[in-house]
């Protein structure tokens, strides 16, 4: 299995943010040196408490993920940078499409864009878009972003963007035809247009076994016939994680926590009850995340976790003492050719 870390940059009250985004390398740090696939940025706007009064904090303090990505190539070896995900309705295409281009060719194609159209309706109303509009100028802004990723000469001429030939620069260099793409979603209808246009997808944290099922076999059939990558890789699955020797700990935590959890949806969504939260997060004793992540291998397909170590207001050192028995205790169990560091080399850097 492949394992990747998520990173909200989640800056409760008290907390500086320069402090923060130091805390937060030192964590990818440590995940590259043990043998982390990837690290997944959050883009977030306005999340402060003028969008969430009840908030003690802010929920992610990267609203330009591949600029603190830069700062992560420049500090790592091995480890990937993906974003989770970059909304291509709140920025013209083209500029995310520059801006991925310009990162692949500095990070020596070390990137995987996951995009997406986002859901926290303050962000809506503070850009002044219709969250009615999300999915319409998403998909518009995914067929600009994919021609322009592909540095040829393009027009376009659609309800939301109007563009004459134009190419982007720079061209795509590291990784051909053009960067990693991949779809946060789990609509049937982008599953289908991610399978014919050879796009991974990530699931959320909250994706049942037969959503995750049924998105895999909707995918093979589409994309196998085309002759595209059909690996379970191509389906990263995000999952909270507490993890913790003590089983007790582990299960205060959990329950502890499913505030924030509420206050990370925005408190327009439900919150599934703790044990069925348990049902679905890698929550437990090293040996129980064991259990838990081959039952997700073996009955769900996924062999790509990204997972969130900071599910609540942690400090710092309790990151760090969860990543270092995860990589310590749990990594061990799983195949080590998928976390060997030659799978996690960027492309050969042309000569």
């Amino acid at each position: 299995m492949r394992f990747s870390k998520f990173i909200a940059l989640v800056c409760p009250e008290g907390k500086d943010p320069a402090q923060k985004y130091a805390e937060s390398l030192s964590q990818i740090q440590l995940a590259d040196q043990a043998g982390f696939h990837g690290i997944w940025l959050s883009e977030n706007h306005f999340s402060s408490r003028r969008a969430l009064p009840d908030l003690q904090g802010e929920i992610g303090i990267t609203p330009k993920p591949l600029m603190f990505g830069m700062k992560i190539v420049e500090n790592t070896r091995r480890i990937r940078v993906g974003t989770a995900v970059r909304n291509i309705v709140f920025t013209h295409p083209v500029l995310v499409a520059e801006e991925a281009l310009t990162f692949d060719l500095l990070s020596g194609g070390r990137l995987d864009l996951g995009v997406g159209c986002g859901y926290r309706p303050w962000e809506f109303t503070g850009f002044g878009i219709p969250q009615a509009e999300a999915r319409s100028r998403f998909l518009e802004s995914l067929e600009i972003l994919d021609l322009a990723l592909r540095g040829e000469p393009f027009s376009f001429n659609g309800q939301y963007y109007k563009l004459p030939e134009v190419s982007v620069v720079p061209k795509p260099y590291y990784s051909l035809p053009r960067p990693k793409l991949f779809l946060a979603t789990g609509d049937p209808a982008q599953i289908k247009l991610a399978a014919q246009k050879d796009y991974g997808v990530m699931s959320f944290s909250t994706s049942s076994k037969e959503h995750l099922l049924n998105l895999v076999q909707t995918y093979t059939e589409i994309a196998g016939p085309l002759g595209y990558d059909v690996s379970p890789h191509r389906f990263p699955v995000t999952r909270q994680i507490y993890i913790h020797r003590d089983p007790a700990v582990a299960d205060e935590y959990a329950a502890r926590n499913l505030p924030y959890y509420q206050a990370a949806l925005g408190d327009f969504k439900a919150c599934p009850p703790l044990e069925e939260l348990k049902k679905l997060y890698i929550i437990g004793t090293p040996e129980d995340c064991v259990s838990q992540l081959k039952a997700l291998r073996d009955e769900m397909g996924c062999t790509h976790v990204i997972l969130w170590f900071n599910f609540g207001w942690l400090t710092h050192q309790e990151v760090m003492d969860q990543m270092e028995l995860f990589a310590q205790q749990v990594m061990p169990h799983f195949n080590e050719s998928e976390l060997s560091p030659s799978t996690l080399q960027p492309e050969a850097v042309p000569q």
